[in-house]
């Protein structure tokens, strides 16, 4: 049973869920994260599923693009909106099933001890998660190059899972769209000279999630965005 303090951290939190399309796992992402959250933002990305229609009656505040602007952009647009509103904490999280929300609760947890600005989930800290071999090799040469060029010490810079102070959120103005988003926020948060922890956390790799994004394609896609991001700079 969590104590008061982190009760009253709990109700000044903020969880911020980008979603594009997620009309399979949408209900159950947010039930799971309403019985922990009261404060439940989904960004709907211009779905062009069910997701809208779903989301209706859910304990969840939306908000629309009304095209498609990608992950980052969603984020943005959730993390302002959140700010905007008084949040004091944010977690973000994805919306096709892979996080926990007990893993939300202790990033959180371990941000409102006060010795950090933001705390970031990784798969490959603790008991870890069962990461597919390809993946993993290219999710670690990703995380390679973002600690080089941001000077960061991460283990896993692309985990959708973290935990952000008001002051670190208000840090971000995200730019990359795609999924190089992730390694955008480690750099402004170090920019920014945000102390950053990361907790360990388990990924649910299900065929879900692995047709949806979680592929080694897609990480192959995340390196690119992330190569292209820092050529442009």
């Amino acid at each position: 049973m969590e104590s008061e303090a982190f009760q009253k951290v709990i109700a000044e939190t903020f969880v911020v869920v980008p979603a594009y399309n997620e009309g399979r796992v949408i209900c159950d992402v947010v039930t799971g994260l309403s019985s922990a959250f009261p404060n439940i933002v989904v960004v709907n990305d211009g779905s062009s599923d069910d997701t809208d229609a779903l989301l209706r009656g859910l304990p969840v505040t939306v908000v629309k693009h009304l095209i498609n602007l990608g992950q980052g952009a969603s984020l943005q647009t959730g993390i302002t909106f959140a700010l905007e509103r008084g949040a004091n904490y944010i977690v973000t999280f994805d919306a096709d099933g892979q996080h926990r929300p007990e893993d939300a609760l202790s990033a959180l947890a371990c941000l409102s001890e006060g010795q950090c600005d933001a705390v970031c989930g990784s798969r490959f800290l603790g008991a870890g998660s069962s990461v597919p071999p390809m993946r993993k090799v290219i999710l670690k040469t990703v995380v390679g190059l973002a600690n080089l060029t941001a000077g960061t010490k991460m283990t896993d810079a692309h985990n959708g899972l973290r935990a952000l102070s008001r002051k670190a959120a208000s840090c971000l103005h995200l730019s990359q769209s795609g999924m190089a988003h992730a390694s955008e926020i480690m750099s402004q948060l170090r920019f920014h000279k945000m102390n950053i922890r990361e907790v360990p956390v388990q990924i649910h790799y299900s065929e879900y999630s692995l047709a949806k994004g979680q592929s080694s394609l897609n990480s192959i896609n995340i390196l690119v965005d992330l190569v292209i991001g820092r050529f442009l700079k």
